[in-house]
């Protein structure tokens, strides 16, 4: 056998030696590549309830009430937060948002879509039985309300409050929402002639979005303060993320210290 055959063979037989190790990995080790893979894979954090500030800790993120007249906060003093619900009644989470509320024995504010009120009418009435807080939030949800003409404006406004009256004949709307959240100087001097304060937020969960019961939650948690008003949904699509949320993010802030309280008209 001449040398260069020799050397041949024996390079054939330490490749062979090297593949069939590779092979033969055991399961569950890594290899170099891999690691390096899964080093480079961000890792989720993990959100723990003891991240909640402590009720006498952070300033509010906004002025109680902005220049265009609009409530941010809940105008009560100490560490106290205010739970609102947009676009109901709805048949199905309405109902579930208002046994958790009284299983917590909590009022909440609820920003009524007249349309739904219309459709609706024993919701709103169960509504203001349980001693929660009325608000107007338009009869169509136009979210571009401030470029109407006055008498649309007018017209989205006046029409709720007669599906609600006509549910709940001299019940108290104090409060209008902008559908959108588009407030404007306009918008909020019409709300003002039916005796309304524009009411806002200064958390917001985007929980119309769907992100899910966790994500819901732990936005509440980590961004709440002194004074917060709490945007949520309990219609307008799919809430059942804002119902499971709900209990746990109660539970949360109670155990931070917080008080639910309804705003100051």
């Amino acid at each position: 056998m001449s040398r260069e055959l020799r050397a041949a063979l024996i390079l054939c037989l330490i490749v062979g030696v090297i593949v069939g190790a590779a092979r033969s990995e055991p399961p569950g080790s890594t290899s170099a590549a891999a690691e390096t893979t899964q080093q480079a894979a961000p890792k989720t954090p993990v959100r723990l309830l003891s991240l909640v500030p402590a009720a006498e800790g952070g300033k509010p993120p906004v002025a109680e009430v902005d220049d265009a007249g609009t409530r941010r906060l809940t105008g009560r003093d100490g560490a106290t937060v205010a739970l609102t619900f947009d676009d109901g009644p709805h048949p199905e989470q309405t109902p579930q948002v208002l046994r958790i509320l009284r299983q917590y024995e909590i009022k909440a504010t609820f920003c009524l879509v007249g349309e739904m009120a219309r459709l609706y009418p024993k919701l709103v009435q169960e509504i203001a039985d349980g001693g929660h807080r009325l608000c107007d939030h338009t009869v169509s949800h136009d979210t571009s309300l401030p470029d109407r003409d006055p008498d649309v404006i007018d017209d989205e406004i006046a029409g709720t409050l007669a599906a609600i009256d006509d549910a709940v004949p001299g019940v108290a709307v104090p409060f209008f929402r902008a559908p959108g959240g588009n407030f404007a100087a306009n918008v909020n001097e019409v709300a003002a002639g039916h005796d309304q304060v524009p009411l806002g937020w200064s958390v917001d969960p985007g929980d119309w979005r769907k992100p899910g019961a966790r994500a819901i939650h732990d936005y509440v948690a980590e961004h709440i303060h002194p004074g917060a008003i709490v945007l949520l949904h309990d219609g307008g699509g799919d809430r059942a993320g804002t119902v499971a949320a709900l209990p746990a993010i109660i539970e949360t802030l109670r155990a931070a210290g917080y008080e639910f309280v309804l705003p100051r008209g």
